[in-house]
């Protein structure tokens, strides 16, 4: 190849690799440029998306702030209202004394004066105050009646074991209170029936559709016949009456349970220490506790056997304090363990 050709492809080469450098220039430049655009367009995202999230917080604080206002509010004239019913059914209970007695206005110092019977007998208007207040009490500590169905749903097997044992009899509750275990029946398709001497609660177990009868508990045994029942339950009520009408009680239910029936005591754990130094005394018409040695002891006299003791509903706090590091797990028990004790005695049958 001559001279000059190789000079024309040297010539050549060198223009073309000029070009190729123009062309790398042209396109980092313009690679540059759609970086700062990105990064341009990104910063310019992440300035909008923060101004929204501002934006949508102070909505929501401002919602929730409305929300607060409104609930206040809300709850501010249900309190009216609730105070001035308790002003209409105080009255009520007052001009019911009047009515009932006989007797002049209430002196001024508003102190309930005993009727003509027994001195410790109340008149029947401040007695039913008295049950329209226990009742406010219960609804407000004891728990809504869906919570009160959940913790008694532990007790469905027995029953239902009971009742396939009993031949299908039906079911007593010793102090039902609002029907929650009587609800609990007839989800089970058990016939069942309660007793209470709470007028109030009577009147609302009532509205609810439930079987239940204003009557004291030894009243209910004494007119049951023998072997009529599968199960008799008694939920926090042996804590309000005296030991001598526990004792009656679980040899009365003895009589009338069938064989194989069972008898359901429940009562506040007094194992639990804040049960027993706190929660036991928000009820005022409770006398003392009793204990499973006493109960199970109260039991085995009476003749059932089995008896079973159940330790039920530790506080919703346990497992966070037991998990605690440093903090003693049997402490943990003796504060938030079982809150309640179950003592159940079954009737022994006859083939056993």
């Amino acid at each position: 190849m001559s001279v000059l050709k190789r000079f024309e492809r040297y010539i050549s080469a060198f223009f073309k690799l000029g070009r190729i450098e123009r062309i790398a220039k042209q396109a980092n430049h313009a690679a540059q440029q759609n970086a700062d655009r990105i990064e341009t367009l990104s910063q310019q995202n992440a300035d909008r998306i923060e101004s929204l999230s501002r934006q949508n917080a102070d909505r929501i604080a401002s919602f929730s702030q409305e929300l607060r206002a409104a609930i206040r509010e809300q709850t501010a004239w249900m309190e009216g209202r609730l105070a001035e019913q308790s002003l209409h059914d105080n009255e009520l209970s007052r001009r019911l004394d009047r009515l009932l007695l006989d007797r002049a206005p209430l002196a001024a110092e508003d102190q309930p004066k005993a009727s003509d019977g027994d001195p410790g007998e109340t008149s029947e208007g401040f007695a039913l105050f008295l049950d329209t207040f226990y009742n406010r009490l219960e609804n407000r500590f004891r728990g809504s009646q869906e919570d009160i169905l959940n913790r008694l749903a532990v007790y469905q097997p027995d029953v239902e074991a009971a009742a396939i044992r009993t031949g299908g009899k039906p079911a007593l509750d010793l102090g039902c209170g609002r029907g929650e275990w009587l609800e609990l029946m007839r989800r089970l398709d058990i016939p069942a029936s309660g007793i209470d001497l709470n007028a109030a609660q009577i009147a609302e177990a009532r509205e609810a559709g439930l079987a239940v009868e204003e009557m004291d508990a030894r009243a209910a045994l004494a007119k049951a016949d023998d072997d009529s029942l599968s199960v008799i339950s008694a939920h926090h009520l042996i804590e309000h009456i005296p030991f001598r009408d526990v004792a009656w009680i679980a040899r009365e239910a003895l009589r009338v349970l069938a064989p194989g029936g069972l008898l359901i005591f429940e009562t506040p754990n007094p194992r639990n220490v804040l049960v027993g130094a706190t929660s036991f005394h928000n009820d005022p018409t409770h006398l003392r506790p009793l204990t499973d040695p006493v109960l199970g002891v109260l039991l085995e006299t009476a003749g059932y056997h089995p008896v079973e003791i159940r330790f039920l509903h530790p506080h919703e706090r346990l497992d966070e304090f037991i998990n605690r590091p440093g903090f003693d797990p049997e402490l943990a028990h003796l504060l938030f363990g079982p809150q309640d004790l179950a003592m159940i005695g079954q009737k022994p049958r006859r083939n056993s």
